[in-house]
């Protein structure tokens, strides 16, 4: 296959975003945007296919700048999942965003974003990729700026942050190996300050796209303002495919990052802090839009450790996981963005007994939190028990801290099942908690066709995922970025995911009979209690308040108190110390046009002086020269 379809990924889209800037039609947006990413999709997928490929063009006059492009299994497989996603986004798109305002500006930024990304994931240059990486920071602006400003300009700083340190840490790697080209350094020894310095910096730019702390503030705030596509395809599957390829990068290509390393030790560290926090802040939040974030945040922590456990089933399971992140956490952001568009509202507060309205909507929210949660035999419980999995083998290798990862890990499990519950029975189980509100009821009707689609795909890929754990996520693609893992056998232990479904799905068989005989009348029937008393209309059990005691515990009380004044935010901070930097430079700019203003009046000044100097008469010019010559002669003459 000729190597310049690896271009097609990057500028078809691209090229297509200035098309729908330019076109007001909104179903023309609609149908180019749906048709260009169905056909990046088959792109990709070929990419995949095909194996390895290169492509090599002179770009600058100078030794070593050439645009260079390499596909191989890790980059095609994350190739194909941005165009996966990109695709399902923009068919979601056409039904949600249709009558927003700035559609030209939204279809066209997430045109570019795929492209841009694309490009990123198949750079064989550090320096064609930090190009494709910074423009995915100005876009992310862009598509932040259709909700607020104020939050496009949280994110731009956190990338901003993330961007800088990644520039530094290509200087130093350049200064290591002495090459731009990626794939000519080869696993550097972290052995030395510049080695750990650059591993670090280039660290730093990675977790930064992901969302993991202390680069989280701006999603939930996001969440809660910017439209559910664009969380649903940037925090929750594009900044984490690109964000984890390129930890994945440094940590195994470029670095040597040893298991039980003291670099390792730290990402275990910043992973399990990660998922403790994200999953107790999740617990006590309001709407399910807050909620998720925090749930997205969470799972950014398993990347890391996953990763960072640096033997090739964590690291298999961290990408496992990548995949599993990806599909349901958008699954989730596009469930709640279809309750929103029915109900005009994701608070916890004002939504309940949404499962009889929107039956599908609500199925794949319970496929996708169940496998989120890690709930046997969803994709989510097959990549956690993985991460596990690479825990213990790590304790294997000499790791003294293991049992700390691990606990913190299947914590955050615990956690996550739990906030799942809390919004699965505030928004579609249980009822409003505001009486007020039962009077407005939402549409009774499930959502569209186009939004649909995505949801139960994506719902479907949980199933098919767990189900056929081993052929398709680990045979065809984990195994593929992971050539060192071992057989199946050699360490999954008791676990067959086929035994497994057929004795859940005889589970579920034996609860609708035994459901079913409760029906028959013949059973006596019997008032509902709650709290030892009859359950009454007044007594709504809404699951807004569901662990809002967790906030009064010993040492969680003043952690929620700093979140809530969001004194954790590190953004703020950013964005204070750049209002103080553009205060004084706007002093300076004053300063210096009052200096050159000053100096522009004194010299006008002086040249309308000389002009009543030139009388015209030749005996005045005569007896200027004359003076002239006598200061002259006594200048000389001293």
């Amino acid at each position: 296959m000729n190597s310049s379809i690896l271009l097609y990924p990057i500028f078809l889209p691209m090229l297509a975003g200035i098309v729908c800037l330019l076109i007001p039609t909104r179903w023309v947006k609609e149908g180019l945007s749906v048709g260009v990413t169905a056909i990046t999709l088959v792109l990709g997928i070929s990419i995949f296919l095909k194996g390895q490929l290169a492509f090599v063009r002179p770009w600058l006059p100078v030794e070593g700048f050439q645009f260079t492009l390499r596909s191989y299994h890790f980059s095609s497989l994350i190739l194909v999942f941005i165009a996966l996603f990109g695709f399902l986004i923009s068919l979601y798109s056409a039904r949600f965003m249709a009558e927003r305002p700035r559609l030209r500006e939204y279809y066209a930024y997430l045109l570019w974003t795929i492209g841009a990304s694309s490009g990123a994931v198949l750079s064989n240059s550090l320096i064609v990729f930090l190009l494709f990486w910074g423009s995915m920071a100005v876009l992310l602006y862009g598509l932040l700026s259709l909700g607020s400003y104020r939050v496009a300009t949280k994110g731009l700083i956190t990338m901003g942050v993330g961007d800088f340190s990644l520039l530094l840490g290509i200087l130093l790697l350049y200064r290591i190996s002495g090459t731009f080209q990626i794939n000519e350094i080869l696993r550097i020894p972290l052995e030395g300050g510049i080695a750990v310095s650059a591993f670090l910096l280039l660290t730093v730019g990675a977790i930064a796209k992901i969302g993991s702390i202390p680069f989280q503030r701006w999603i939930p705030v996001a969440s809660e303002e910017v439209p559910m596509p664009v969380m649903a395809f940037l925090p929750a599957s594009l900044d984490k495919l690109v964000g984890i390829y390129l930890l994945s990068r440094v940590s195994f290509d470029l670095f040597a990052l040893g298991a039980n390393s003291a670099v390792s030790v730290l990402l275990m560290i910043i992973g399990s802090f990660t998922i403790v926090v994200a999953a107790l802040m999740a617990l006590t939040q309001s709407s399910m839009k807050s909620l998720l974030a925090y749930l997205n945040i969470c799972a950014a922590g398993y990347l890391m450790v996953g990763l960072a456990t640096g033997n090739p089933v964590g690291i298999g399971g961290g990408l496992f996981y990548l995949l599993n992140t990806a599909i349901w956490t958008s699954c989730l952001f596009l469930v709640a963005g279809s309750v929103e568009s029915q109900t005009h509202t994701t608070e916890f507060s004002q939504t309940g007994g949404l499962a009889r309205i929107m039956p599908i909507t609500f199925t794949c929210c319970l496929i996708a939190g169940l496998s989120l949660s890690g709930i046997p035999p969803l994709s989510g419980f097959f990549s956690k028990w993985m991460i596990y999995q690479g825990i213990v083998e790590g304790a294997r290798a000499g790791g003294g801290l293991w049992i700390i990862w691990l606990l913190a890990a299947m914590f955050g499990s615990v956690l996550t099942l739990a906030s799942f519950m809390k919004l699965t029975h505030a928004t579609f189980l249980g009822t409003s908690s505001k009486a007020e509100v039962q009077d407005v009821k939402p549409q009774s009707k499930e959502v569209g066709l186009s939004m649909l689609i995505p949801m139960v795909g994506l719902a479907s890929l949980c199933v098919v995922f767990g189900i056929l754990a081993y052929r398709i996520p680990l045979g065809l693609f984990i195994s593929g970025a992971v050539p060192q893992l071992p057989q199946v056998s050699d360490w999954m232990g008791w676990w067959q995911p086929g035994l497994a479904t057929i004795l859940i799905i005889l589970g579920l068989v034996v609860g609708a009979i035994i459901y079913g005989l409760s029906k028959v009348s013949a059973i006596r029937e019997d008032d509902a209690y709650i709290g030892g008393e009859v359950a009454t209309s007044q007594m709504k059990v809404s699951g807004v308040d569901f662990y809002e005691t967790v906030k009064n515990l010993a040492g969680f009380k003043r952690i929620y108190g700093l979140a809530d004044k969001g004194k954790l935010d590190f953004s703020r901070g950013g964005m204070a110390f750049s209002k103080g930097v553009a205060t004084v430079l706007l002093a300076i700019d004053r300063a210096v046009d009052s200096v050159w203003s000053g100096l522009a009046s004194f010299f006008l000044l002086l040249g309308r002086a000389g002009g009543f100097l030139h009388t015209g008469m030749l005996h005045s010019y005569l007896a200027w020269c004359l003076l002239g010559i006598i200061v002259l002669l006594l200048v000389f003459l001293r």
